[in-house]
């Protein structure tokens, strides 16, 4: 009689376990724009990640560079349980509108606050609460090279400004291109911004402050302003419109000595069968190795069917096997400082040693100003390039005025 007792018990209890794990949907629905064979192999690291623990991930992956789908299902009620989009600003709206779920008790456990830099940290949360989990870092800043034409023409990484325009003049006479430049404005804004982090990161700090308009009228940002306008003198006449990934080959080619592009350069240097530190140099410099830093997050819409997986992923993806698993493929850097990038490129062990002297982190500015101050500054700045006797004071004005009129 016993053991008809037991026997009977333990169904019971194998039955709430059964109703229990059913009751515990850990199914996500993850949205991104991830759509390239790259992409997908470096999402595929965390959606692996999530269901070793028991999620389920369901894909939504949606091409294009506009979050705007995303936004549009949760505003119209119809969220799915996990977006991607840039860490910073960009989640304000959803916040406002109280579409937003909290992650505060991951972020507690796991320490994400120690364990990020403070203004990513400050990036993702909102009157106390954490509403992103950050999966990246990317460098805007890198100056990337070719070996083979540094060799050829006999000079060393520049350390500065100076040693850069004497290299590129002796790359010029040697007949090759010394600077392809993506003449396309957010690859301009990435180009000025890298110069001002250069010669001046203070400046580059102080304009992202109400304190904007001395950052402007600086001998720092006159500086870079100047600096900016003489590397006009050293692309070439397809520079305008032309696709960052043309750019990186150029230099790939041999076409082009150096450019100016972010980290995700590496995937299209690597599709060329090129490695770092054999085929082509990176560079933080000239002048300064400061980093500017932007990067990918994900936002957990308020969607209760889909709660308990949205914590579990949020856990998973700070974990640092897979943030390292994810950058390695990605190209980019691990949000977190804690990570182990002792097997990844020599690029991102220099950008990570840098990153350890908090003085040398700054914030792209999606994390800080405004979308319409953004775009302002893309127009100036472009407008600035392409007017080739525009003389740094016009970069000046017209930066102060876009400031001005733009919250």
């Amino acid at each position: 009689m016993l053991h008809g007792k037991m026997a009977a018990l333990g169904g019971l209890v194998a039955l709430l376990l059964t109703t229990s794990a059913q009751a515990q949907d850990l199914s996500v629905e993850v949205y991104t724009n991830w759509v390239s064979g790259g992409e997908s192999v470096a999402l595929n690291a965390i959606a692996s990640a999530f269901e070793a623990k028991g999620g389920t991930w369901i894909d939504d992956a949606v091409p294009g560079d506009s979050i705007a789908p995303a936004v549009t299902r949760i505003v119209a009620g119809d969220p799915m349980g996990a977006a991607k989009f840039a860490t910073g600003s960009d989640l304000d709206e959803l916040y406002k509108a109280g579409l937003l779920s909290d992650i505060d008790s991951v972020a507690t456990e796991q320490k994400w606050k120690e364990r990020l830099p403070d203004f990513v940290w400050n990036a993702i949360t909102r009157d106390g609460h954490v509403y992103a989990a950050p999966v990246n870092a990317q460098s805007e800043v890198w100056l990337w090279y070719s070996k083979a034409v540094f060799k050829k023409v006999g000079i060393e990484e520049p350390k500065t400004y100076d040693e850069l325009f004497a290299a590129m003049d002796k790359i010029k006479a040697a007949g090759v291109i010394p600077l392809a430049v993506g003449g396309q404005d957010w690859q301009l804004a990435i180009l000025f911004n890298k110069v001002l982090a250069g010669v001046a990161p203070d400046v580059y700090r102080q304009i992202q402050t109400d304190d904007y308009e001395a950052a402007i009228k600086s001998d720092g940002f006159k500086k870079a302003a100047e600096i900016f306008g003489r590397l006009r003198n050293y692309d070439d006449e397809g520079s305008p419109g032309r696709q960052w990934n043309v750019a990186v080959n150029m230099v790939a080619t041999g076409q082009a000595a150096m450019m100016v592009m972010g980290d995700w350069a590496k995937g299209e240097f690597s599709a060329a069968g090129q490695k770092p530190g054999v085929d082509y140099g990176c560079m933080l410099g000239p002048q300064s190795d400061a980093v500017i830093l932007s990067g990918d997050a994900f936002i957990f819409p308020k969607k209760e069917s889909q709660r308990p997986g949205q914590i579990l992923l949020a856990s998973v993806m700070l974990d640092q096997a897979t943030q390292v698993a994810f950058n390695t493929v990605k190209g980019s850097m691990p949000s977190i400082l804690d990570a182990d990038v002792s097997h990844m490129d020599e690029c991102t062990q220099k950008a990570m040693a840098v990153l350890q002297d908090p003085a040398k982190r700054l914030p792209a500015h999606s994390y800080i100003l405004s979308a319409d101050r953004r775009k302002g500054m893309l127009n100036v700045i472009a407008q600035y390039w392409s007017d080739e006797g525009a003389a740094p004071k016009s970069l000046v004005d017209a930066m102060l005025k876009t400031f001005q009129s733009t919250n």
